[in-house]
């Protein structure tokens, strides 16, 4: 039975940067089991949302709420909350894949001896048990954003964000990455998919919300998706139709 409560809540997002308007009263929530697909185009708010949201910026009004955690007033509670996958990945070079792992388990509090079971799980179901004691510098883009996604959910995180985290991987690891997707679903994980990809947007996700000019405008969930479908319009038209030119 998949959980309905809001694991994650975004409330009236206001940003501004000088004369540039990024947010204007943007809202949304995600609840466990539910994976939220975030799109719109290049400029739209969705990068300084994500910010926000994994508290890297701060919002000049509303508030979010990581699983009962105010970003703000309680961020230590709500990052450990958080697993995070950007889409321009910054590793530790001089660490091995091993070591990042352990530093990541040990900034989120995690005991050394279920550290120690969590990686050992997430090294071999990414296939990098193998590499676990190269220099993470070392790694390809694809060994490295498996890498990024393992270190997202060491911290077995209520509200998983990720950001174009399926381009550079091979057919096996994205396959791999959407199994663990859901299976953190199946968990009760609230799961963010921040896509250009429109047709892996379509197909995987439970709800759709496409942002643009700072706001949402239009939120897709099964019915409306389905209702599309009728039409024969995919999320790619409506994307164009929705969106500014």
């Amino acid at each position: 039975m998949k959980e309905k409560t809001p694991r994650l809540v975004v409330r009236g997002l206001q940003k501004r940067y000088r004369s540039t308007v990024a947010l204007r009263d943007l809202s949304l929530e995600v609840s466990g089991g539910e994976l939220l697909g975030l799109v719109g185009p290049n400029g739209a708010g969705k990068s300084t949302t994500v910010k926000i949201i994994c508290g890297q910026l701060l919002a000049d009004d509303g508030h979010v709420l990581i699983d009962g955690h105010d970003v703000v007033h309680a961020p230590l509670e709500a990052k450990r909350s958080t697993g995070y996958v950007p889409q321009e990945l910054d590793l530790h070079p001089f660490l091995t894949g091993r070591e990042l792992l352990e530093l990541v388990a040990g900034i989120r509090g995690i005991d050394a001896s279920e550290a120690a079971t969590r990686i050992d799980g997430l090294l071999s179901r990414f296939m990098l048990a193998e590499d676990q004691h190269r220099m993470t510098r070392e790694y390809s883009e694809g060994m490295a954003r498996k890498l990024a996604v393992a270190c997202a959910l060491v911290g077995d995180p209520a509200v998983l964000i990720l950001d174009e985290s399926l381009s550079g991987l091979d057919p096996r690891a994205a396959a791999e990455v959407k199994a663990v997707i859901r299976e953190r679903l199946e968990a009760g994980t609230a799961v963010v998919l921040v896509s250009h990809m429109l047709d892996v947007v379509e197909r995987l996700c439970t709800r759709i919300v496409l942002v643009d000019d700072g706001r949402v405008v239009a939120s897709l969930g099964p019915e409306a998706m389905a209702e599309l479908a009728l039409r024969g319009e995919s999320l790619e038209s409506f994307f164009l139709n929705e969106t500014q030119a």
